[in-house]
């Protein structure tokens, strides 16, 4: 079921909750190209009796575009979600470009959290030796309103009109690619907070073939614990791959309890 809550003057944020409503919750950071509409990503979970809620970030979907300062910030918005469940405890699972969106959460409720669930996460690029490995431009210095041409070009040039029927694609494409220019721009800023600040235990999976995977190495180190499971090979993301994700770590760490 689709919800939204108001904040600030009248800005917007959609989230979208499944399965059982008294099971263990599972907040979802989605990734760079993503839908809160899509429940079939968590069937594994909705099946084991979890609660699953999924938020969409600012500029996806229905919530509104809103300039984020930091990662810091982003969990002090999904703080207003964390209180309107009253969620007293609860794990973070995050994929790609919400791994994160999933760390400032953890870092910010540190009572609430106990596990955070990374998979192919985008690396800790505010830490130098993690920025010397990554292969791609900087965009620190970029706005959002500097990023979203980019956005549109990279990722939505040259879509097909069934591509367009993708929630996926249309949620992501939402003012002007809005979220999307926002998520490329946050990663290179000050993060607002440090991931040896982070107490959960974060449990990471990455394939080697997904380069540069040596920034995940780094970003593991930073965490007080972390443990982080290296595939020989792989996608990126996939339904099969998040489906594997979590049965074999997210299932077997909720089962055998806090």
């Amino acid at each position: 079921m689709k919800k939204t809550i108001v904040y600030g003057s009248g800005s917007v944020l959609s989230y979208a909750e499944f399965g059982d409503q008294v099971g263990y919750p599972i907040l979802v950071q989605h990734g760079l190209i993503a839908s809160i509409d899509d429940s079939t990503l968590f069937n594994r979970l909705l099946r084991a009796n979890l609660r699953v809620i999924c938020i969409a970030r600012p500029g996806y979907g229905e919530s509104s575009p809103y300039v984020l300062r930091s990662y810091a910030e982003w969990a002090d918005l999904a703080g207003r979600i964390i209180e309107a469940l009253r969620l007293a405890e609860f794990d973070v699972l995050g994929m790609s470009s919400g791994a994160p969106f999933s760390y400032a959460i953890g870092y910010r409720f540190p009572e609430k959290v106990h596990h955070v669930y990374i998979l192919s996460g985008i690396p800790a690029l505010y830490d130098e030796k993690v920025l010397e490995l990554w292969p791609y431009p900087s965009l620190k210095d970029k706005s959002v309103a500097d990023l979203q041409p980019l956005a549109r070009e990279l990722f939505f040039s040259g879509l097909t009109e069934a591509d367009l029927q993708n929630s996926d694609i249309r949620d992501s494409m939402m003012n002007d690619c809005f979220g999307v220019a926002q998520d490329l721009r946050l990663r290179f800023k000050d993060w607002g907070f440090s991931l040896a600040d982070v107490r959960a235990k974060v449990f990471m999976r990455h394939s080697k073939s997904d380069e540069p995977f040596q920034a995940a190495v780094r970003t593991a180190e930073l965490f007080p614990d972390c443990q982080l499971e290296l595939t020989e090979t792989g996608p990126h993301f996939s339904p099969e791959t998040l489906d594997d994700f979590i049965e074999k770590t997210i299932l077997k760490y909720t089962r055998e309890g806090k």
